[in-house]
């Protein structure tokens, strides 16, 4: 009896380190980000860029899936290029979850990195046209030259951040023009608003570590509020 106690008590162990490993790897590769620019590229290619198609047809268009497949492996290769160069900064500004996200190790992270950066291109270069293709390697160089050279500490290092998260729908964009053009421009309002945000969002993000515990938790608060009003302003693309 006792030992099969010791063996449920095993299994239980490794199941829990599986599920936290793999939290961590979420965590790393900035799942929520990935999810974010997915919704708000589907819903520019249904409601703005391709409107006269039929959405399933949308979902089952080989270019539309090879865009979507590349921006998400580019956004999670640099968000885990971005985690191991900033692992002495993080350490100290968000202790809590960079020592969850320790048990992806280093060399492990890397090498998956460079794996998705491989699988973007492959997806990319296999499927869509040369140009946009090339979009996507200069998007994906961009995306590693942000944390390599340490863009995200200067003065214009929100900036920065703010078109690269809004860079792959201009590429979404362009590989739909001429179709897209209607849509892209009575887009324009609200695409300004939401880079202004995200602009103020990535800003007051740097700032918040600089502050005090106390005042840190309005900076924390403001964070829910600018994410909130991203949201909102993707779910408004049905109604532009």
């Amino acid at each position: 009896m006792p030992w099969k106690l010791s063996l449920g008590f095993k299994k239980m162990r490794k199941s829990s380190k599986i599920l936290f490993r793999l939290t961590a790897f979420l965590s790393l590769v900035r799942w929520t980000h990935i999810l974010f620019i997915f919704s708000a590229q589907t819903m520019s290619q249904v409601f703005l860029f391709t409107p006269r198609q039929d959405i399933y047809d949308i979902f089952l268009d080989r270019h539309f899936f090879a865009i979507v497949l590349t921006t998400g492996f580019l956004v999670a290769g640099g968000s885990l290029l971005n985690s191991f160069y900033d692992l002495e900064k993080d350490i100290t500004q968000r202790p809590f979850r960079t020592i969850m996200e320790r048990p992806v190790a280093r060399k492990y992270g890397i090498r998956l990195a460079i794996w998705f950066y491989v699988f973007a291109m492959l997806s990319s270069w296999m499927n869509l046209k040369l140009i946009t293709s090339v979009f996507f390697s200069i998007y994906g160089l961009l995306l590693w030259l942000y944390s390599h050279k340490s863009w995200n500490t200067n003065i214009l290092g929100p900036l920065i951040a703010t078109l690269l998260a809004y860079t792959p729908l201009l590429i979404l964009a362009f590989a739909s023009f001429p179709e897209s053009k209607e849509g892209f421009i009575r887009s324009l309002p609200i695409a300004i608003v939401m880079i202004f945000l995200e602009w103020r969002r990535q800003t007051e993000r740097i700032q918040m570590y600089r502050v005090t515990q106390g005042e840190r938790k309005i900076f924390v608060r403001r964070q829910w509020v600018y994410k909130s009003l991203l949201l909102v302003g993707v779910l408004c693309i049905a109604f532009i």
